[in-house]
C-alpha cells in the first residue's frame, strides 16, 4: 500500500502526477499495489489490473480537513490485507499511517525521505506546526523496516535530526525519471517558438529555499553581456514572495528579461527543458536529489546547480553539469556565462547528463530496486 495527496493527470502542474506515474511503473513489478488518496482529479483509463485506487472520504473544511485525512489514511492499512506500507510523498497523513500500521498491526514498511527541508537549520525554532510534523516523521522513521534516501550525502543531516535512526535499516535508492517523456529533441513550447531568444529556465515551488532570488541576482550580471537571453521562472509559490521577486526584477532593470509564466502542465515541462539553453537550480539546501534537475538532465539540458544535499551525486562538476557554492551569486553568474558563451561545452555536458540519468536514475533502473526492497521487507515478515 502506498499513498498520494491526489491523483491528477499530466495536464496538472503538481508533482503528484509524477508520483502516480511512478506507481503505475511500480505495479509492473508487484503482485498487487493499493494507492490511497483523498482526491482524484483524473484517473487514467488504462491502469494495470493489479493497481487499485482507494479513495478515502474527508471533511473538506480547513479546520478539520487535515485531521480527517490523517484518520482516513491511518485506517486503510488496518482495515485491508497489506504486506508492506510504502511511503514516499512525505506528509503527515501518510507518515502517520506508516507509524500506526507498524505499531498496531506490525505491518512492515519502507519510508523514503526525499528531502531535508522539514528539518530546517540546527537550533532553529520551528513553530508548533513544523514541530508536530517533525515528531510524526521521527515516529515513522523509527518504525519503518527500511528508510531509503536518494543519496549518501543526505545521511549526516538525517542522522542529526533523527538521531536514533538504525543505520542498518538505511538504503540508498535514487529519485527516478521517466526518460521516455523527458528526452532531448522535443518541439519548443509555443511561447518560445520563433522568438529567436535563448532561455535560462527554472521550474519548481517558488520559495526562499530554492534560491530563486540568487538566480535573479546572478542573471542581472549575465544580462548585461548577453542581450539575447531571458530568464524564465516557472511554478507557483506564496504570492507575497513572488511579488517580492518581481519587484526585485524591476529594481534591477530586468522586468522585460525575466518571465514568470506561472504553473506549467506536467506534460509540457519536457518541451521547456529540452529547449532551454541552461537549466539553473541554485538551491540553498533541504533537497534530496531534486526531480526537476534530474528531468532537465534527461532532456540533455546544460545544468548549473549548487553543491548542496544530494545534488553532487547527479551533477558531476565539469562532466554532467556545473556546480557552484550555495548563495554564491558571483559563481552562479560565471557558470551561466560560461555555458552561454561555449555552446560546445553546453552540448557535451548535456549529453553526459542524459547518459548518467539513463544509466542511474531512470524508471527502468530505479523502480526494480524499489520493488526488490519491498519484496525483501515482506519476506522478512513471512519468516516470523
Amino acid at each position: 500500500m502506498t499513498f498520494t495527496g491526489k491523483i491528477s493527470g499530466l495536464k496538472a502542474s503538481s508533482l503528484h502526477a509524477q508520483y502516480f506515474e511512478e506507481y503505475v511503473a511500480l505495479a509492473g513489478h508487484l503482485d498487487r499495489l493499493l494507492v490511497v488518496t483523498d482526491t482524484i482529479e483524473y484517473l487514467p483509463p488504462d491502469l494495470p489490473s493489479n493497481l487499485e485506487v482507494v479513495k478515502v472520504d474527508v471533511v473538506r473544511l480547513p479546520e478539520v480537513y487535515g485531521v480527517t485525512k490523517m484518520a482516513g489514511f491511518c485506517l486503510q492499512p488496518l482495515l485491508k490485507s497489506v504486506d508492506v506500507v510504502y511511503v514516499r510523498t512525505f506528509s503527515p497523513p501518510e507518515l502517520a499511517a506508516l507509524w500506526i500500521a507498524g505499531t498496531l498491526k506490525g505491518v512492515p514498511s519502507v519510508l523514503t525521505i526525499g528531502g531535508t527541508w522539514l528539518f530546517g537549520k540546527p537550533h532553529e525554532s520551528p513553530g508548533v506546526k513544523k514541530s508536530v510534523f517533525r515528531w510524526i516523521l521521527r515516529r515513522a522513521a523509527y518504525t519503518a523496516s527500511r528508510v531509503t534516501l536518494y543519496s549518501r550525502y543526505m545521511l549526516p543531516e538525517v542522522m542529526y535530526f533523527i538521531p536514533r535512526i538504525d543505520l542498518g535499516r538505511v538504503r540508498f535508492i535514487h529519485n527516478s525519471v521517466n526518460v521516455e517523456r523527458f528526452r532531448p529533441g522535443l518541439r519548443p513550447p509555443s511561447s518560445w517558438e520563433g522568438d529567436g531568444r535563448r532561455k535560462v529556465f527554472w521550474v519548481g515551488r517558488i520559495n526562499e529555499g530554492k534560491g530563486v532570488e540568487d538566480l535573479i541576482a546572478a542573471f542581472a550580471k549575465v544580462a548585461t553581456s548577453f542581450k539575447d537571453v531571458d530568464l524564465w521562472i516557472a511554478g507557483t509559490g506564496d504570492r507575497q514572495y513572488v511579488d517580492h521577486l518581481k519587484r526585485r526584477c524591476r529594481e534591477l532593470g530586468m522586468a522585460d528579461r525575466v518571465v514568470f509564466p506561472g504553473p506549467i502542465p506536467n506534460e509540457e515541462v519536457p518541451r521547456y527543458m529540452a529547449n532551454a539553453t541552461v537549466f539553473a537550480y541554485p538551491s540553498r539546501g533541504g533537497e534530496g536529489i531534486p526531480r526537476a534537475l534530474l528531468e532537465a538532465m534527461a532532456c540533455e539540458a546544460a545544468v548549473v546547480a549548487t553543491k548542496v544535499s544530494g545534488i553532487p551525486e547527479a551533477v558531476i562538476d565539469g562532466e554532467t553539469g556545473l556546480l557552484v557554492g550555495k548563495q554564491d551569486v558571483e559563481g552562479l553568474s560565471r557558470a551561466l556565462e560560461l555555458l552561454l558563451a561555449d555552446e560546445g561545452l553546453a552540448r557535451r555536458l548535456g549529453r553526459n547528463a542524459r547518459a548518467k540519468i539513463v544509466s542511474e536514475f531512470s524508471h527502468e533502473v530505479v523502480i526494480p530496486q524499489i520493488a526488490s526492497l519491498l519484496r525483501e521487507v515482506s519476506a522478512e515478515r513471512s519468516r516470523f
